[in-house]
């Protein structure tokens, strides 16, 4: 408890300024289960703020447990919850379920991934069984204009004003009379946001001469010649450097004028598409230049074998090429990525990373979900 108010004096003064938050105030006494959207890295202080009675036991992506002295720390000072972010979370949902039953709170982002364009996306389907079997009272919480503070592709926080908002809180009682899949259709509901939906209406200034500094490692498709990996950004543009494309962000986070997409959640839902049809008709000619990276199998908090790759894909046999070691799309049982600079993923039960310093790593995490996606087609 004293770590907790010592964090609860220290984020507004060493973090949240930064973003000028505001937030409602989750006054439960009782343990409960918190559900938000994921929309920056400062995303449990966000919440965490919100909940003075009490410490929250929030999940956690494992890499965290991975990095020394550092995890020992935040280990013993928070003790968070780990979640293999590339694997199955039928053993998050069971550590959940065990500190809400020793009278402790948890705090779930629930998408398991921060947002990329500014929506929130699906809950897990099993957040709404874990919220039943819980006995405690769900929380929804909802974090907007996160997005235009602090974009995932960007390494910056910018001074918009962010606000968290206590959407609603569900009884065990009410919990009980709905269904499973009811719970989860309503925590999707409450916990929604559309940063440019409210942008729109709101017309907040994004407050940073770099607005499109770091875009690339987000969008990686060009609208104009359809390469893969071959965007730039400098200050406000975002261009392509095979067909000269380029496209200026504006005050607001809107593109100018004349680009092909008004916003970045525009220009995700088309490279999605492009990419399945890429693979689906085998025009693809390739997932543009190397990325060097450093590559190990994943172990009991630790990287094993660690050896330095350049990592490829072939688009017409479909498989992730890291040095002399492929992998199949359709063999790889799940995949993820920590911030923009680590790829995680499963083949075959096996669990293996690949970390870089520079060079565009979600390429591959789109071209394998376009490879799941156009599968599922011929299936």
């Amino acid at each position: 408890m004293g770590v907790w108010r010592f964090l609860q004096w220290a984020a507004p003064r060493f973090v949240v300024r930064r973003m000028s938050y505001t937030c409602d105030r989750i006054a439960l006494d009782a343990p409960c289960l918190i559900v938000s959207n994921h929309v920056t890295d400062l995303d449990p202080f966000l919440v965490g703020l919100a909940h003075k009675e009490s410490p929250i036991a929030f999940v956690a992506s494992e890499h965290i447990f991975r990095m020394g002295l550092i995890s020992k720390i935040i280990t013993a000072l928070l003790k968070p919850i780990p979640r293999s972010k590339a694997a199955s979370g039928a053993s998050t949902v069971k550590s959940c379920l065990r500190r809400l039953r020793a009278g402790e709170s948890v705090g779930l982002f629930a998408e398991g991934d921060c947002t990329w364009d500014g929506l929130t996306h699906g809950v897990f389907p099993a957040t709404g069984k874990l919220a039943k079997a819980a006995g405690v009272p769900l929380v929804t919480f909802r974090i907007e204009r996160g997005y235009l503070a602090s974009p995932r592709w960007t390494g910056e926080v910018r001074r918009v004003h962010v606000h968290g908002s206590l959407v609603r809180v569900y009884s065990p009682e009410e919990l009980k009379a709905m269904s499973a899949e009811e719970v989860t259709a309503a925590i999707d509901s409450d916990i929604y946001e559309d940063a440019w939906a409210r942008q729109r209406v709101e017309q907040i200034g994004c407050g940073a001469d770099d607005r499109a500094e770091g875009m690339e490692r987000a969008f990686v498709v060009c609208p104009k010649c359809g390469g893969i990996g071959s965007l730039r950004s400098k200050d406000n543009t975002v261009f392509c450097g095979k067909c000269g494309f380029n496209a200026f962000v504006d005050s607001l986070g809107f593109f100018e004028k004349g680009s092909p997409f008004a916003t970045p959640a525009e220009w995700e839902a088309w490279q999605k598409g492009k990419l399945r049809e890429l693979l689906e008709t085998g025009a693809a000619e390739g997932a543009g230049e190397p990325v060097p990276c450093v590559f190990g199998k994943i172990g009991a908090r630790r990287v094993s074998g660690r050896k330095k790759v350049l990592l490829d894909a072939d688009l017409k046999r479909r498989e992730l090429i890291a040095g002399g070691e492929r992998f199949a799309f359709d063999e790889i049982e799940n995949m993820s990525m920590v911030r923009t600079n680590r790829l995680l993923f499963t083949p075959g039960g096996g669990y293996y990373e690949l970390k870089c310093k520079k060079g565009v790593l979600r390429k591959y995490l789109l071209l394998w979900q376009a490879a799941r996606d156009v599968r599922g087609e011929e299936n």
